[in-house]
């Protein structure tokens, strides 16, 4: 299969959680169903480099584990302090392609397989390159809509809230001079009524003089 479109391009900047980060590489895998799946490495001045995956328009922040601090894997689980993760897929990715400074450097096999363990703390990845002997161990973390942005979407984002606040401020606006005008007719009344009763008051004392 081709190399499908990637949302992000290399080089674009990109906003995480509102930090501007630039995308400096990106691998694209093919998984089951023809799926497409896209890992991005971004870059930050001065920051460590963070993992994205975008499976599905839906995208997670993905850790790996430091060399010498690797889960505990027996079969179909995975150990973590206390946490136990279950194995509940395996996912057989066929690279299809890469830019930039892709993450974990160029694929060296065109299949990864990557093992999805869940547990209540979340997901983890167990993954073995076709013909390595190495491991690797990632956390996969959920991101909520909005945490990844491009800079259109940011800057559409920003629109949308600068309008609210305009059609908030108008609302307000009219209330003050909705308010005002009831205050106005209230007025009118009390003064309206002060007169009947004192046209009343007179009436009467004339009467009674």
């Amino acid at each position: 299969m081709a190399i499908g479109a990637t949302t992000f391009k290399l080089d674009e900047e990109i906003f995480f959680a509102g930090t501007p980060m630039r995308v400096a590489g990106w691998v694209q895998y093919e998984g089951a169903d023809a799926e497409r799946i896209t890992r991005y490495l971004l870059a930050e001045a001065g920051g460590a480099p963070l993992l994205l995956e975008e499976n599905g328009g839906n995208f997670s922040l993905l850790r790996a584990f430091a060399p010498g601090a690797q889960p505990q894997a027996a079969g179909a689980t995975i150990s973590v302090a206390n946490e136990k993760y279950t194995l509940s897929g395996v996912r057989k990715l066929k690279i299809l392609g890469t830019a930039g400074q892709p993450p974990g450097g160029v694929p060296k096999a065109e299949l990864l397989l990557s093992g999805v363990f869940a547990g209540q703390m979340g997901s983890l990845l167990r993954e073995l390159p076709a013909g390595a002997s190495t491991q690797i161990f990632f956390s996969s973390k959920p991101l909520d809509a909005g945490e990844v942005l491009s800079g259109e979407q940011l800057a559409a984002q920003r629109e949308s809230g600068r309008l609210a606040a305009e059609a908030g401020a108008l609302a307000a606006d009219d209330e003050k001079e909705a308010g005002r005008g009831k205050s106005l007719q209230i007025a009118a009344l009390c003064i309206a009524a002060a007169f009947v009763l004192l046209g009343l008051a007179c009436a009467f004392l004339s009467r009674t003089g």
